[in-house]
């Protein structure tokens, strides 16, 4: 299998809530002054409850700032890790993962009141299924933007000088949108109580101890390269410093598999745990573009079955700016894109090592054509062309690499067989699956092949069936006719 080159203002008041746990996150591991606490913040969201009754293909938001109010006296600005810049996220992609929002060391001790989260241009993408029926009913893609609202929540907390804690902010989308199952149309409330919270952190997972959080598929540049540590700078994040190790997993893609093959200007993706001590401990290397020509790239969902071999639409949920083809923000979180497949465009698939359907892996790897892509897939497609949406007109793209990468995909578990695999249920209709699909799971070891992580749980064997519980999976998604439908990286316990 040839493997990929790849791939209105509004401001919200959380509650926050005391974490007993310990550890420095990300950023400088600098002990916190006399005087002060040490708080970092990563970002999280719920998805909706099964059956949602609606395909939700992107809920995108800016996070512009963070601040704790206190009992008396100033609230605290809290650093974003962009520096000045704007956080935007894609909530789709938080159901399964974590956003590093930021670190403090210097978060003044005493009684807090609140945290107050500065967003801006939320937006959320939808579209219509009939059921059964894999994709979008055709024109039915719609983007709807939230009216601006301040909800007020308080609670309390109390921060003693030297302590040292990790947060994660939390949005849940049950709270947030309604759906009308008769229209399958939703609409959004980000006034609704509790829409937005704060759990301690770590939650259970599979991390080794005195590990807070995954921060996994950051996906950007790489703009250094010193021994075992490399720098990845993203388009919306930031840029995120993580070091390699013996338990580090080097994707297919690093034929050397070692951190040798990481080259600066390559485009990549790194998966890493966040540690008490303040640094990002690299899980995963994955080159998806090993060129070191600079390139743009645009990661989105399918959104219907392609009638042309050459043509398809995706959602846009995540870019990589390094070329300047995707100049100023010509694209947004949530935009639709026409693609169009360049002469002799390849595929690839971006199995990072993980257990995959060898028949369904081989036959995408292999294709020249729209045939092998399916509704709710996510693929990373390599820009050579852009021409930016204008009024009803999506935005145009034509690439030369189309990279099957991971679909965050929420259920619930009909029946979990660990540790290899799991059986989901009540799954968004755009995958008009008729099946219970099965999400093969991964044992791993590294340096060549890597494990399933798993979040809320400690192990496969802490999942639980029934439909009380969600949970989503970042996975590929190889169709119905597969063995196994998903392979899973990642499985979060919601």
């Amino acid at each position: 299998m040839r493997r990929s080159k790849h791939f209105r203002s509004l401001t919200l008041l959380a509650p926050l809530v005391l974490a007993a746990c310990s550890g420095l996150p990300q950023g400088s591991p600098t002990p916190p002054a006399s005087g002060t606490a040490t708080v970092a913040l990563t970002m999280s969201a719920t998805p909706l409850a099964p059956p949602p009754g609606a395909s939700i293909l992107s809920f995108s938001v800016n996070v512009n700032s963070i601040a704790l109010t206190p009992a008396s006296g100033t609230a605290f600005s809290f650093p974003l890790n962009t520096g000045g810049g704007t956080f935007a996220v894609d909530l789709t992609r938080l159901q399964s993962d974590s956003a590093l929002l930021g670190l403090s060391t210097l978060v003044p001790a005493g009684s807090y009141t609140s945290i107050t989260v500065g967003l801006s241009n939320p937006a959320l993408t939808y579209c219509l299924v009939t059921t059964g029926t894999p994709g979008c009913t055709a024109g039915s893609v719609t983007t709807i933007h939230p009216s601006v609202a301040t909800p007020v929540i308080t609670t309390s907390l109390t921060l003693t000088a030297n302590q040292q804690t990790g947060l994660a902010l939390n949005l849940d989308m049950s709270k947030a949108i309604t759906v009308n199952l008769a229209t399958q149309i939703p609409t959004v409330d980000l006034t609704a109580t509790n829409v937005l919270t704060a759990v301690p952190l770590p939650r259970p997972a599979s991390f080794a101890a005195g590990q807070l959080d995954f921060v996994e598929d950051i996906t950007g540049t790489v703009t250094s390269v010193s021994g075992e540590t490399v720098i990845v700078a993203t388009a919306t994040h930031g840029s995120y410093t993580a070091t390699g190790s013996t338990a580090t997993v080097f994707s297919p893609a690093c034929t050397a598999g070692a951190l040798s093959c990481a080259q600066v200007g390559q485009v990549a993706s790194i998966d890493t745990a966040l540690n008490a001590d303040g640094t990002l401990s690299m899980l995963e290397y994955d080159p998806i573009d090993t060129s070191t020509t600079a390139h743009d790239w645009i990661e989105g969902v399918i959104v219907a079955t392609p009638t042309s071999s050459s043509q398809f639409e995706l959602v846009a949920n995540e870019e990589v700016v390094a070329a300047n083809t995707l100049t100023g923000n010509s694209l947004t979180l949530g935009e639709p894109v026409q693609v169009t497949l360049g002469s002799g465009a390849t595929f690839s698939v971006d199995v990072k090592g993980l257990t995959v359907p060898v028949p369904q892996a081989t036959a995408f790897a292999g294709a020249s054509d729209t045939s092998v892509l399916l509704p709710g897939q996510t693929v990373s497609v390599r820009v050579t062309g852009f021409t930016a949406g204008s009024g009803t007109l999506p935005a145009q793209a034509t690439v030369d690499v189309v990279d099957l990468r991971y679909s965050r995909v929420p259920g619930t578990v009909l029946s979990v067989a660990p540790p290899t695999t799991l059986t989901l249920q009540n799954l968004p209709p755009i995958f008009g699956l008729t099946i219970n699909p099965i999400v093969q799971l991964s044992t791993g070891s590294p340096p060549n092949f890597a494990a399933t992580n798993y979040d809320g749980v400690s192990s496969a064997s802490g999942i639980t069936a029934g439909s009380s519980q969600t949970y989503t999976i970042r996975a590929l998604y190889f169709g119905p006719v597969a063995a196994t439908q998903f392979s899973a990286a990642k499985v979060r316990a919601n």
